[in-house]
């Protein structure tokens, strides 16, 4: 059990409908934001899709990681798709 301030509590949730659910997106966007999880793991955690996860980054001004690879990967397909 963690015990959260009140005040914290609720600036962390005031856009989430429980507290749970808030602290959990809070948490989950901040691994993401330090490099410790993936989108695709952090959509996952959150029972969500990677776009919304997308979203939920955008709601809190982080970016999107997107790496050298990931460009790569995504051009090669184009190639063979397009």
């Amino acid at each position: 059990t963690l015990q959260i301030p009140d005040i914290l509590a609720r600036l962390l949730t005031q856009d989430e409908p429980s507290e749970e659910r808030g602290l959990l997106v809070e948490a989950v966007c901040g691994l993401y934001a330090r490099h410790r999880v993936t989108s695709g793991e952090a959509a996952a955690m959150l029972g969500i899709s990677r776009p919304d996860f997308w979203h939920e980054l955008g709601r809190r001004k982080i970016p999107r990681q997107y790496t050298q690879e990931m460009l790569e990967e995504d051009l090669a397909f184009a190639r063979r798709h397009g």
